[in-house]
């Protein structure tokens, strides 16, 4: 197989589809809305279904998996553009084997912390209730443990926690200073989220905003050398697949941050940085 690099400009690898159960448009819309808007790299991301169906209430089934990969799998080769098989996946430890699994038979996984608790307790959603001081340490905790857990490409939404916590303070500062180090220190990447872009403006210390992307930590991440960076729309209907592009783009180089491009060979897809 002959390697391709793909800027970000014409790739998005977060995308999802009905398939998510928050989401709506068919897996062949999406192909076309990419084709348009000029991307030539469309990875497929619906969030990953476990065993136990656990999170059914809002995530695709367990049992609707198959039909899932098999409808990406079917586009392959769809004129002049490339298209993944992946999953944004919640990871917790105690599903581990399970999603190594998964990883074997996809071309990528995104890591996700969308939940506070651990694996044994009861679901604490991040968009559920106001997030506390003490909820932070919890949620740097497990977004370190995503990264370190050696499954993902990149981590999704890392400043998603400001969604629930709308006050830029000392205790965001630091937890998102652990999560950047970590993900320097594991090779992992960071993704600037688009979908944030289309959630409701708030009110913060900077004024009103888009509660994340969040530029203070993106304006942190520019402070270490060598982060590895992807910007994606994060779609949830087809036309958004494209959605933020040049937005999450000016961010970045807002805050001094060069975003890595993907690198697509026999050995699968990798994040590349050109020297």
């Amino acid at each position: 197989m002959k390697t391709h690099i793909y800027p970000q400009e014409v790739a998005n690898l977060h995308t999802h589809s009905h398939y998510c159960g928050h989401g709506n448009g068919e897996i062949a819309e999406y192909v076309d809305a990419a084709r348009s808007a000029g991307l030539t790299l469309l990875g497929f991301s619906e969030h990953c279904p476990l065993p136990d169906d656990r999170y059914r209430s809002t995530r695709m089934a367990f049992a609707d998996q198959a039909r899932y990969e098999a409808d990406v799998r079917a586009q392959d080769g769809y004129g002049e553009m490339t298209i993944l098989l992946g999953y944004e996946c919640d990871y917790h430890s105690v599903y581990h084997s399970y999603l190594n699994e998964v990883a074997e038979r996809t071309d990528y996984l995104l890591g996700a912390v969308h939940f506070l608790n651990a694996a044994g307790e009861a679901d604490d959603s991040l968009f559920y209730r106001p997030l506390v001081k003490r909820d932070l340490t919890r949620y740097a905790d497990r977004y370190c443990a995503m990264l370190q857990s050696g499954l993902f490409l990149y981590g999704v939404h890392p400043d998603l926690f400001t969604y629930s916590y709308q006050v830029w303070d000392s205790e965001a500062t630091a937890i998102s200073r652990a999560i950047i180090e970590c993900a320097l220190s594991e090779g992992v990447g960071l993704e600037i989220n688009g979908y944030g872009l289309q959630k409701l403006v708030v009110p913060t210390a900077d004024g009103m905003t888009h509660s994340y992307p969040h530029a203070r930590f993106w304006a942190l991440a520019g402070e270490y050398p060598g982060l590895r960076v992807v910007s994606s729309s994060d779609a949830h209907t087809p036309g958004d697949v494209a959605y933020g592009i040049e937005e999450t783009g000016a961010l970045a180089r807002a805050s001094a941050l060069e975003r890595s491009s993907y690198r697509l060979s026999d050995r699968g897809i990798e994040l590349y940085q050109a020297q």
